[in-house]
């Protein structure tokens, strides 16, 4: 069972890779349906605000992983856990910053409704008023400086991330 989470978990990497990779030298369309955030516990957060200031909003989290920062500037790279969603942070020419959210199962839900599990119909019919990039089977709506990666698998999300554009 251990080996099946590792390969499922190494698959959604490789997926994600992909994604970034393919959506990088790709361009984008913007949404037209509203803004692209996460909300947690009432909590906004945006990809490029202030890492402190969001985390001590957000409280205390499950886990927290550092490394150093390969993003062009000194310091470190640090990913909270939370239930059901990480929250990445990077330094910046304005100190750290959030730089990626990622929903990690089905308890919490995006503000269009998005969550781990649902159907592509679903998911596609949450978006509604956003134009979506077709990135392989996977989705990307792009709204000013913000990417929302929909990853599916077998015809369900399987996995949604807030990235810097």
């Amino acid at each position: 069972m251990k080996n099946s989470i590792i390969r499922i978990l190494a698959c959604i990497l490789a997926l994600l890779t992909l994604t970034l990779c393919a959506v990088a030298c790709g361009g984008g369309k913007t949404s037209k349906g509203g803004a692209l955030y996460f909300k947690a516990n009432d909590i906004k957060i945006t990809i490029g605000a202030d890492a402190e200031d969001t985390i001590d909003k957000l409280g205390k989290w499950i886990s927290q992983n550092s490394s150093d920062s390969c993003g062009g500037f000194s310091g470190k790279d640090y990913i909270y856990a939370y239930k059901g969603y990480s929250v990445s942070t990077t330094p910046s020419k304005n100190g750290q910053i959030v730089c990626k959210i990622e929903l990690t199962d089905d308890s919490v839900k995006t503000p269009q409704g998005l969550y781990i599990g649902m159907s592509r119909k679903d998911a596609e019919k949450a978006m509604e008023g956003f134009t979506a990039e077709s990135v392989g089977d996977n989705l990307v709506y792009t709204q000013g400086d913000v990417k929302l990666q929909v990853i599916f698998r077998d015809g369900s999300v399987a996995g949604i991330v807030y990235v810097a554009k």
